[in-house]
């Protein structure tokens, strides 16, 4: 793959997955920080198709994968521009939806990727955490294209309607388990998806990353 033969070339084959999380986390700030009279469109399209873009030169070198991963963002693109400028090509709203597709693709690339490493390493550690601030940012997607579709469906502090910077902190929020209650899901899919991500979120931190952190001690034990 010519950009992880690139990253190679400048000797940091071993920082590929940092590299990808410490990118996760200066957008995620901007996004969870930037004001909420922010075009909602061009959020969705920031943390849906940006940012895994970043992850899938490091996940795979598969070229079936990229292949897929490429289609699916080039397809997100087209049909979420057509909105974004104001100009509609199709009749059929499939834009936000391929988003959500393409973004949930991302995330499993980069699981995948973090799976089939060789040897659990510090950096392979950082893209376990990468792999769940991603899907994070995935179900943020998910909630920003139901919110689009039902408006109201999520209801921020003073009753008002959740912005995408809302949804995006709401998803951290579920997937952690903290659930500070300052955003509420309403509507009944919207609850549902909800349900969905916190038991992701407590399987993902009791199952895969327990186990990745145990294999990791026994390879700094083993001094391999």
């Amino acid at each position: 793959m010519a950009v992880r033969h690139a990253v190679d070339r400048i000797g940091l084959p071993k920082a590929r997955f940092t590299a990808v999380l410490i990118l996760q986390f200066v957008v995620l700030f901007w996004l969870v920080a930037s004001e909420g009279g922010r075009d909602m469109r061009s959020l969705l399209s920031l943390a849906s198709i940006a940012i895994p873009l970043s992850a899938i030169a490091v996940a795979t070198d598969r070229k079936r994968e990229l292949r897929t991963a490429v289609a699916l963002a080039f397809a997100a693109v087209a049909f979420n521009g057509g909105s974004l400028s104001g100009f509609r090509p199709f009749d059929l709203e499939i834009g936000p939806g391929l988003s959500v597709v393409f973004s949930a693709y991302t995330t499993w690339l980069l699981m995948a990727g973090v799976m089939r490493s060789p040897r659990i390493t510090g950096d392979v550690l950082a893209g376990a955490l990468a792999s769940f601030v991603m899907a994070g940012l995935a179900f943020s997607v998910v909630y920003g294209v139901i919110e689009g579709r039902l408006p109201g469906a999520f209801v921020a502090p003073g009753l008002e309607p959740a912005k995408f910077p809302d949804l995006v902190y709401f998803s951290f929020v579920t997937l952690l388990t903290i659930g500070f209650g300052d955003v509420t899901p309403v509507a009944p899919v919207a609850r549902a998806v909800v349900l969905f991500e916190g038991i992701f979120g407590v399987v993902f931190t009791t199952i895969v990353m327990a186990s990745l952190v145990a294999g990791y001690l026994r390879h700094r034990e083993g001094g391999g």
